[in-house]
């Protein structure tokens, strides 16, 4: 996990991004891939990916994992408040899980990349 975080990070200084939206991508995306390290693989291991992308004014970060998928049932074990925040920071935030994994796609339109787009 803590490549993938690095990479990102160094992604992210790349772009032409205000410090807020730099943080707030790097919350959001540091708090998923949390979330696969806590709860995909009990008792075990696996994967993780990570997927970043800006395409005009829009910074697009899915982390994905083959876990066992989110439970609606169950109870939060250390705290329950990764997904609220990250839905808090981003523009959209879109939970794909079952049987076979999760994916967390987490959408972002930041000021600085709207103003530099209408250039």
């Amino acid at each position: 996990m803590a490549i993938l975080r690095q990479k990102l990070a160094q992604w992210l200084g790349e772009l032409p991004l205000d410090p807020s939206s730099r943080f707030d991508i790097s919350l959001a995306a540091y708090e998923a891939l949390a979330n696969v390290a806590a709860h995909a693989y009990p008792g075990g291991s696996g994967w993780t990916r990570l997927y970043a992308d800006w395409a005009g004014d829009t910074v697009t970060v899915a982390v994905s994992d083959a876990g066992c998928g989110l439970d609606p049932e169950r109870k939060p074990t250390s705290g329950g408040r990764g997904l609220p925040l990250i839905d808090e920071v981003t523009d959209r935030m879109v939970v794909d899980t079952g049987e076979h994994g999760t994916t967390v796609t987490m959408v972002w339109r930041p000021a600085a990349l709207r103003q530099n787009t209408a250039a």
